[in-house]
């Protein structure tokens, strides 16, 4: 039997809540949280990040800040 290196894509979203003053702030402090400890996680598998002009990866594809007290979503 041969040993095989298997490297599996991952895709996924860190979620925490963070006090802070401004976005930046936010951002920041969730950057600095432990990703084992520090609220949830959720991956997902991929066969490909890619192929041609399509993108397998979960949205969102980007940061976003929610405002919890007003409701408002970002």
């Amino acid at each position: 039997m041969k040993t095989y290196l298997v490297t599996i894509p991952i895709a996924g979203h860190f979620t925490a809540k963070v006090k802070a003053s401004n976005e930046e702030d936010t951002i920041a402090q969730a950057y600095a949280l432990d990703i084992e400890g520090g609220g949830e996680t959720s991956w997902e598998y991929l066969g490909s990040f890619g192929e041609g002009n399509v993108c397998n990866c979960p949205l969102p594809w980007e940061i976003t800040v929610d405002d919890l007290f007003n409701g408002e979503l970002g």
